[in-house]
């Protein structure tokens, strides 16, 4: 699933592309992509110009401004498998759901799993549909995540993947997060000290900035606006390396299941929780 960096660079590429212009044609080919209705979206979007984009965790939000100066709003939701493709010789497959045209520059909505959305909504950084969702992870202030993190019980592997706490980790910067830290994902957050705390925090930014200037981690389908992959993988500490040896230390990388989630990590960088 795209994460935080993955969404930022798609967020980017859309901006620096399609910003000040005008969405003039939209093919759709399966409308369960929007909602509440195809028909919804090319009422409120057709002869509008994009003029913002803005990334809440996995989220993005696209403002469009029409010809009256009306506003309108598209949530963008990759989930699993969706991507936002605009190249010349690309030929659409089965899998692209949507094509826009925004005054000749062609955009196509590609999805396998037909999981991610596009939904109109009524605000273009706070729509209700976000409520249930925290700060954004990048630029959440140390003293909100404290308040939200301290005193949980669940594993910190679970904590991280827990968007109502802050938005934007999934499975691979959790598991790089934890290890830079040096912290077990199954330690809970309410058995560590502030410094601790803090140090996760911290590290979780600092792997996202990289992960953003790499253009995040490719490992099935991710690709980017012109049909390429992040290469933040070759950077990856823990994360798909079980039985590998420690980047560090040379300690076989171990794997576990916590709520579902892979997990990895290594045993001497981040010694289990005591008991």
């Amino acid at each position: 699933m795209p994460e935080l960096p993955e969404v930022e660079s798609v967020g980017r590429a859309l901006a620096a592309e399609l910003l000040g212009r005008r969405l003039s044609g939209l093919r759709v080919r399966w409308g369960g992509v929007f909602e509440p209705s195809a028909r919804a979206v090319r009422t409120a979007l057709i002869d509008s110009r994009l003029v913002g984009l803005h990334r809440h965790g996995k989220y993005l939000i696209a403002r469009f401004e029409g010809p009256a100066g009306e506003a309108a709003h598209l949530m963008i939701h990759l989930r699993m498998t969706g991507q936002f493709l605009s190249q010349p010789d690309y030929a659409p497959d089965r899998h692209v759901h949507v094509t826009f045209d925004f005054e000749g520059r062609v955009v196509h909505f590609r999805d396998v799993r037909k999981f991610g959305r596009l939904t109109l909504v009524e605000h273009p950084t706070a729509p209700a549909a976000l409520a249930h969702v925290g700060p954004d992870m990048l630029t959440v202030r140390t003293a909100d995540w404290l308040t939200r993190a301290r005193n949980r019980a669940a594993p910190f592997k679970s904590v991280l993947l827990d968007q109502g706490v802050a938005a934007g980790l999934g499975n691979i910067y959790a598991d790089e997060s934890l290890f830079l830290a040096g912290v077990h994902p199954l330690a809970r957050p309410r058995d560590l000290d502030e410094a601790t705390l803090r140090e996760v925090l911290r590290r979780a930014k600092q792997v996202l900035r990289l992960a953003i200037r790499h253009g995040g981690t490719t490992f099935l389908d991710f690709r980017n606006f012109h049909g390429q992959p992040g290469n933040f993988r070759r950077k990856l500490r823990v994360y798909g390396r079980a039985g590998e040896p420690c980047r560090d230390c040379g300690t076989a990388i171990e794997r576990i299941v916590i709520g579902g989630r892979s997990s990895c990590w290594c045993p001497r960088c981040q010694p289990a929780p005591r008991p």
